[in-house]
């Protein structure tokens, strides 16, 4: 890794010094910290970030790099320095070519995952960071058509990457684990050729509706846990386990007058399901359909509210999941003292497990550079993931500067 940052960073000093004024850098520094609510007041994060960004543009193509130097007080692990993204970019009017680390972008859902299926979410730390921030980068090639009315992607990813989840033991978001288990998740699959990501997505924009078809051939990023024995170690080890799965899918997005229509449907064939006592795990296929309405009500009001369902084709009582199943969200947010305090409802329903999770938040824009942000997390309901939470209820503070 330290060997690409000093690679990018070479590229960039002396395309800089070859050109007159191509060079330019910004970035932020941010802090978060966050306590938890109920005894014993434990801290859940601490964590400040450096994020550099530097750009060299020559002619129709442009040298991008981000890097991330993070001290992070909770999980040590986590400290360092870490290459975000860095690609090379050429446009002309018939095409444009994307080669690097970098963020791939498809669907129109905000913060769930329908056909956006490319670029991993980061989850070591859960939500408690914006989701822009938990996306990770991919090794790959873009080449795009990029049409004013009509764009046209291909997308390659010869090494996939994973979910990173919360494994660490010290992590106060790792799931609950018996004692003596070892956790076996990879990080991805060998990088062969067969084993890549490749998709291809297809996009329309007129004058009242945009509108995409997609497919991909990829993994399934999130990882379905199945439990053995080592004898040898006399421990439980759970394994995360990654098939290839295929993807069909589409999305739209229609403004209506101060309303926004959204949705995302999907087909997921050979989608890896775990069984429900977490011995083995099945394929089959899922259809998955996402609507969403956005109302830029005025005054600086903005209500917005998603609903994801998905179901099991050939469903077997023996599965964890339930042939149908579904969630909700919601934001609420609303603009004060001339746009520079921000306040804001989210809100996450698990409908099958009725449990919950919610958070609200304000940012105040001190100066154009300074943002100092406060909120609190709140976790229930009966079952499931966002139930057992409950003692990770917090409160945190947040500051950030761009520079």
């Amino acid at each position: 890794m330290i060997r690409w940052i000093w690679f990018f960073a070479g590229i960039l000093a002396v395309a800089a010094a070859a050109q007159e004024s191509p060079f330019q850098f910004n970035g932020f520094v941010d802090t978060y910290h966050a306590v938890q609510t109920e005894w014993p007041h434990d801290l859940m994060s601490s964590r400040t970030r450096l994020r550099t960004e530097m750009r060299v543009d020559y002619d129709n193509a442009y040298l991008f790099a981000s890097l991330n130097a993070m001290h992070n007080s909770v999980l040590e692990d986590r400290t360092g320095v870490q290459l975000q993204e860095a690609y090379f970019n050429y446009q002309n009017d018939v095409v444009e070519i994307r080669a690097g680390r970098q963020i791939v972008v498809w669907g129109v859902a905000d913060g769930l995952r329908v056909t956006d299926l490319i670029s991993p979410v980061d989850y070591t730390e859960f939500m408690s960071s914006d989701y822009d921030d938990l996306r990770m980068a991919v090794d790959g090639f873009r080449v795009k058509y990029p049409g004013e009315r009509v764009n046209a992607e291909i997308v390659y990813v010869p090494a996939p990457r994973y979910f990173q989840m919360p494994l660490e033991e010290e992590n106060p978001w790792r799931p609950d684990m018996p004692e003596n288990a070892i956790l076996d998740f990879p990080d991805g699959p060998d990088t062969r050729f067969k084993n890549g990501d490749f998709g291809t997505r297809l996009s329309f924009f007129l004058s009242n509706v945009d509108f995409s078809v997609s497919a991909l051939h990829a993994h399934n990023q999130s990882p379905v846990t199945v439990a053995g024995y080592d004898f040898e170690k006399d421990s439980i080890v759970i394994y995360g386990i990654h098939e290839p799965m295929t993807m069909i899918g589409g999305d739209m997005s229609m403004p209506l007058g101060e309303f926004v229509i959204r949705a995302e449907v999907a087909e997921y064939f050979s989608d890896a399901l775990g069984y429900a006592n977490s011995l083995d795990y099945a394929r089959k296929n899922t259809f998955n359909a996402l609507g969403g309405v956005d109302w830029y009500a005025g005054d600086n009001w903005t209500l917005m509210v998603q609903y994801l369902h998905k179901y099991i084709a050939d469903y077997s009582h023996e599965l964890a999941a339930e042939k149908n199943s579904s969630e909700m969200t919601f934001r609420i947010s609303k603009e004060l003292l001339n746009n520079t305090l921000k306040l804001s409802l989210y809100g996450m329903f698990d409908i099958d497990n009725l449990a919950y999770y919610g958070r609200a938040s304000g940012d105040y824009a001190l100066t154009d550079q300074v943002t100092l942000s406060a909120g609190y997390d709140h976790f229930g309901g009966k079952r499931g993931q966002l139930a057992k939470y409950k003692k990770n209820r917090e409160i945190w503070a947040k500051a950030k500067y761009y520079f």
